[in-house]
C-alpha cells in the first residue's frame, strides 16, 4: 500500500514538473530581478549641490515595485522622505538592464541658510516623477542605476518654489545590494 502511494505520489510529481517547464521555443517568463533592495543614491542638481540619500526597494509584482527614499541632510540643509510606486519591465533583449519609471510622494524639510537674514524652516509635501535604468550584475547581489527624478507638485504655506525644485529635480546615481 505505501509502495503504491509512493508511486503515485512520484509520478504526480514528476507530471507536474514535466507542465511547468517552457517548451524550447516559449517565450521566458517576466520575472522580478530580485524581491528587496537596499542601498544608496548619489544625487547632482546644479553645479554645487549634490546629497546623499538611502534607498529601499521592494518588488510586489514581477515588474512593480515600492520604493522608499530619505534623503539625508548635508550641505544643502534639506531633507526628503518619499514613497515611490516604480515600473520596471523586462527588456526582450536584455535581462540585467531594466528600465523602470514611477511616481512618488513625499515630505520636503527645507531650512535656510546660515547667511540669511532670519533662520527659517519650511516643509511642503511634494509629488514627483521618476525615469531611470538600472543594471543588475549576473554573479554579484549588488545592482547599479541612474535616474532622473523631478517635481510634479508641490504645496506649501511658505514653501519658495524655485527652492523646492532644484532641490528635488535631479540626477542620481545608485547603487543597492539585492536580496533574492
Amino acid at each position: 500500500m505505501i509502495k503504491k502511494t509512493m508511486l503515485t505520489l512520484l509520478g504526480a510529481c514528476s507530471l507536474l514538473t514535466a507542465q511547468t517547464q517552457d517548451l524550447p521555443n516559449a517565450k521566458p517568463q517576466a520575472s522580478a530581478p530580485y524581491k528587496a533592495a537596499v542601498g544608496f543614491r548619489y544625487t547632482v542638481a546644479g553645479a554645487i549641490y549634490s546629497d546623499f540619500g538611502i534607498t529601499a526597494k521592494y518588488f510586489v509584482t514581477d515588474q512593480s515595485a515600492f520604493e522608499a527614499y530619505v534623503m539625508l541632510p548635508s550641505s544643502s540643509r534639506d531633507y526628503l522622505a518619499s514613497l515611490s510606486y516604480v515600473w520596471q519591465p523586462k527588456l526582450a533583449f536584455s535581462d540585467r538592464f531594466r528600465p523602470y519609471a514611477g511616481v512618488g510622494a513625499g515630505v520636503l524639510r527645507h531650512t535656510s541658510t546660515p547667511y540669511a537674514r532670519v533662520d527659517r524652516t519650511y516643509t511642503s509635501p511634494i509629488a514627483f516623477g521618476t525615469v531611470g535604468i538600472e543594471y543588475q550584475f549576473k554573479k554579484l547581489p549588488i545592482a547599479l542605476s541612474v535616474d532622473y527624478r523631478t517635481q510634479l507638485f508641490s504645496t506649501g504655506l511658505h514653501a519658495p518654489q524655485y527652492n523646492n525644485r532644484s532641490q528635488v529635480s535631479n540626477i542620481g546615481v545608485g547603487m543597492k545590494y539585492t536580496f533574492r
